[in-house]
């Protein structure tokens, strides 16, 4: 019974609602979701919506201003705990990167 509901959950989401691009461009669609899982305080979920974000073009500077709009309507700690989990994620990314670029 779980694997049918993540597998219900996963399906919706990544094929009903990540694929549409008709108004958000993939950069919007993955700020969005790093803000959304942000504000509601799922920290693990938020690891890899960072990664994903990262990955398609988002930038630190953007995610870290994103959390500062979220700190004034879902709330300073909220914002600061995900900032703490983008700390991490920043650097797995830098890290990751370092190797490429020598």
């Amino acid at each position: 019974m779980p694997h049918a509901i993540t597998r219900i959950a996963t399906e919706h989401a990544f094929n009903d609602a990540w694929t549409r691009n008709e108004h958000l461009d993939l950069r919007t669609r993955a700020l969005i979701s790093v803000t959304i899982t942000a504000s509601l305080g799922i920290l693990e979920p938020l690891r890899g919506r960072l990664r994903i974000a990262l990955h398609n073009g988002v930038t630190k500077e953007e995610i870290v201003e994103a959390f500062i709009q979220m700190a004034v309507y879902a709330g300073v700690a909220r914002a600061f705990d995900s900032y703490a989990v983008a700390r991490e994620v920043f650097a797995e990314h830098d890290e990751a990167k370092s190797p490429q670029e020598n």
